[in-house]
């Protein structure tokens, strides 16, 4: 018996240092983050967060991040909502709360909404440094289910 428990965790180890380069070298080529999924009922949608940047739109250099889910499933529509935070700070440390969103949106099937953190009505971030988006979200109807915690990349903005 305390062979078995010992193989499994010496086999993460092993595992953990060979994908580890790999995933370094993915978040060095400027992907944004991982896509967040979540199922309820016949329900799947999926959550990408993208690296904070100066809006274009905008005109006014503010900073956001985007959120685009996709649902598809078996429901003509679903209801998802997402919370946003843009944190401005150092990889390790207290970071400072820059911006918020709270949004929810009807997305129909097959179809793709996107989310603002900030929203337009919300406090705009302006000034330098750098900053990650940070979201949560859940389905919230016709069946609910929560998506993992998902962040960006840290992106210095000048």
């Amino acid at each position: 018996m305390k062979y078995r428990t010992i193989l499994p965790v010496t086999a993460l180890v092993a595992a953990s240092a060979v994908l580890a380069p790999q995933a370094s070298a993915a978040s060095n080529a400027g992907i944004s983050a991982k896509a967040m999924a979540v199922a309820a009922g016949g329900a799947h949608c999926t959550a990408t967060p993208q690296n904070p940047h100066r809006s274009s739109g905008a005109g006014d250099g503010r900073i956001l991040f985007k959120t685009r889910v996709t649902c598809k499933g078996s429901y003509p529509s679903v209801t998802v909502h997402i919370n946003g935070v843009l944190e401005e700070g150092p990889d390790v440390g207290p970071k400072r709360i820059a911006a918020k969103s709270s949004e929810t949106q009807v997305i129909k099937n097959g179809k793709t909404a996107t989310f603002y953190t900030p929203g337009a009505s919300g406090k705009q971030e302006k000034s330098p440094g750098r900053y990650r988006g940070r979201i949560s979200g859940q389905i919230t109807s016709p069946v609910p289910g929560n998506f993992d915690d998902g962040f960006t990349q840290w992106v210095l903005l000048k």
